[in-house]
């Protein structure tokens, strides 16, 4: 399985330890989508950040987001609609970097 087949099953099953296990140590998640559902833009540094931000985030949505109408387009990129609260929102997903061992170093999360 590919990561980002990887990642939206991790968002769909609402499992913060393996969605930040697809990040190296450093790695980096960066989403201004949920800009458009008034929140503010959601910046993680680190593989920790990453987990215990989802752990929050999955606690606070009373579970994992919806995601809906997944697309990939190659390895690197994915669109799919999340909803965040009651905002459905057209996002894209990209992976600028990876590490030696396949882990991602950033992915950026924008929306369409």
């Amino acid at each position: 399985m590919k990561i980002l087949e990887q990642y939206i099953e991790c968002m769909k099953k609402g499992d913060c330890v393996a969605l930040a296990d697809l990040f190296n140590e450093y790695g980096v998640l960066h989403d201004s989508s949920v800009n458009k559902a008034g929140m503010d833009t959601l910046h993680l540094e680190g593989k920790m950040a990453i987990e215990m931000m989802f752990h929050h985030k999955f606690g606070f949505n009373g579970g994992p987001f919806t995601i809906r109408s997944v697309r990939y387009k190659g390895n690197d990129i994915v669109w799919y609609f999340i909803i965040y609260q009651e905002h459905v929102v057209p996002v894209m997903a990209y992976i600028s970097e990876v590490d030696r061992e396949g882990k991602i170093k950033r992915l950026n999360i924008y929306p369409l």
